[in-house]
C-alpha cells in the first residue's frame, strides 16, 4: 500500500491547492474529446455510454483516454442492470431451500451479490470521475467544461 491517491492538478487547481504542494508540471493533459465505446462492449453497456459520456463531458472532465474508466463504469452498471432485471422476474431477493436436516431455510439469491458487487463498482468509477456529492464538493467548475474553439470557425466565419 502507497497510501492515499494523489490528487489530478487540475483538481488541486480549481480547488486553490488547499495542500500548498507544488503540481506536476509535467502530467499528461489529454485533449478533451467524446470516445467512442469499444467494438466489443455489450450491448446494455452501449446503452448507457451515450449518456455517461454526455455527463462527462458536460462536467468537463472527459478526454479520449477515459475510454477503458467510461467502459468499466457502463459495463459495472449493466451487470447491475441485469441482476436488478433477474431479481424482479423472480420477485425476491431470496429463495427457499432444504437444510441438511430437512429444515426450510432462505439464501440470498446469487444475483444479489451480483448487485452488491456492481453497487461498489459504480460507486467507485463515478467518484473517480467526480460523478458523486462528496466528490463534487471537492471541485470548483462552471458546470459547462472546457470551451473549445470551433476549427470551421476561422474559415466559415461561424
Amino acid at each position: 500500500m502507497r497510501g492515499r491517491k494523489p490528487t489530478p492538478s487540475h483538481l488541486k487547481l480549481v480547488t486553490g491547492n488547499p495542500g500548498k504542494r507544488a503540481l506536476n508540471r509535467d502530467e499528461p493533459k489529454p485533449r478533451r474529446e467524446r470516445p467512442s465505446p469499444p467494438a466489443h462492449v455489450s450491448d446494455k453497456a452501449r446503452e448507457t455510454w451515450g449518456m455517461v459520456v454526455a455527463l462527462l463531458d458536460g462536467m468537463g472532465v472527459l478526454t479520449k483516454v477515459d475510454v477503458f474508466a467510461v467502459e468499466m463504469l457502463c459495463e459495472a452498471y449493466a451487470d447491475y442492470l441485469a441482476a436488478r432485471a433477474e431479481l424482479a422476474a423472480i420477485g425476491s431477493n431470496y429463495y427457499e431451500t432444504l437444510n441438511a436436516q430437512g429444515g426450510t431455510m432462505f439464501r440470498a439469491h446469487p444475483a444479489v451479490a451480483v448487485v452488491q458487487d456492481a453497487d461498489r463498482r459504480i460507486r467507485g468509477w463515478l467518484a473517480e470521475f467526480g460523478m458523486t456529492p462528496s466528490a463534487r464538493s471537492r471541485v470548483k467548475a462552471d458546470g459547462e467544461g472546457e470551451k473549445t474553439a470551433d476549427p470551421a470557425a476561422q474559415y466559415f466565419g461561424a
